[in-house]
């Protein structure tokens, strides 16, 4: 594929996800967020399937990991947050169940229960949690905060880098240097000041420079934790269903730890105002 293919291919597939993402996320209700996070917890857990590092995967074990990923939005809409513990209890018992009737060796077996797990709780849990920061007062302006404060990040730090990066970050993910890093945190929490005050999200200075900070770190751990995973595998993307961007992995790994946090840290604020 020629360079200025992807790029257009980028371009044309951000154009079309973008306003129908925030069209979901500010004039629809809990409801579709629900659906959403169903719809993409079920995409992401087949790519997780994917990047697998066993060479004997089983059919059976690779459903029952999609199943219990994508009960886990289904138990926080109907049930609320208090389900994430016992869903998780639920898919490891199932999950080891499995296990006694596997025919692969132990090893193997032992290995993909444990897989499986991580893919409950890294992606189905994490995700899930946009429905319980949807039903926050202001929930839909939280989370639009949230994607302005990582997609920004993510922007900042690709062009610090590209601009100044001379320094590598890690080895896991060689083009990401300290400099773009840095340039990421301060980018996203420039539009963060900027969303706080148009939008009167009602934060402290102080408070967006600390929010800010801790997002853009938690989002470049989630970027870096799955770019472990695809190095483990031999892959350099999840999936291809988005042209130009390659999985659903690959654009919400930045994602999936800021959801929790913020929602927490939303749920301290109510007690300790700031």
């Amino acid at each position: 594929m020629l360079k200025g293919e992807g790029t257009l291919k980028r371009v044309v597939t951000g154009l079309i996800l973008i306003p129908a993402v925030i069209y979901i996320v500010l004039y629809t209700s809990a409801f579709w967020v629900f659906a959403a996070v169903s719809v993409l917890t079920l995409l992401s857990s087949l790519e997780f399937n994917k990047l697998s590092i066993l060479k004997a995967r089983h059919s059976r074990t690779d459903m029952l990991g999609v199943l219990a990923g994508v009960s886990m939005p289904f138990f926080l809409y109907f049930c609320g947050k208090e389900a994430a513990l016992p869903v998780i209890a639920g898919a490891i018992f199932i999950f080891l169940l499995n296990g006694l009737f596997d025919g692969r060796d132990l090893k193997d077996r032992a290995t993909d229960i444990s897989y499986k797990t991580m893919g409950v709780v890294y992606i189905a849990l994490p995700f899930s949690y946009l429905i319980p920061l949807r039903r926050l007062e202001g929930g839909q302006w939280w989370i639009l905060f949230l994607l302005v404060l990582v997609w920004s990040n993510d922007t900042f730090a690709y062009m610090t880098g590209k601009a100044v990066g001379s320094h590598k970050l890690t080895s896991i993910s060689p083009k990401k240097t300290v400099e773009g890093a840095i340039g990421g945190v301060i980018g996203g929490g420039v539009a963060a000041g900027l969303f706080n005050g148009f939008l009167n999200m009602g934060l402290s200075y102080a408070a967006v420079v600390a929010l800010s900070a801790v997002i853009g770190l938690v989002a470049l751990a989630g970027d870096l934790a799955e770019s472990l995973l695809k190095r483990a595998a031999g892959v350099k993307e999840s999936g291809s269903i988005l042209p130009g961007h390659g999985g659903i992995l690959d654009r919400v790994d930045s994602l999936l730890f800021t959801i929790p946090a913020l929602y927490y840290f939303l749920i301290w604020r109510l007690q300790c105002p700031i």
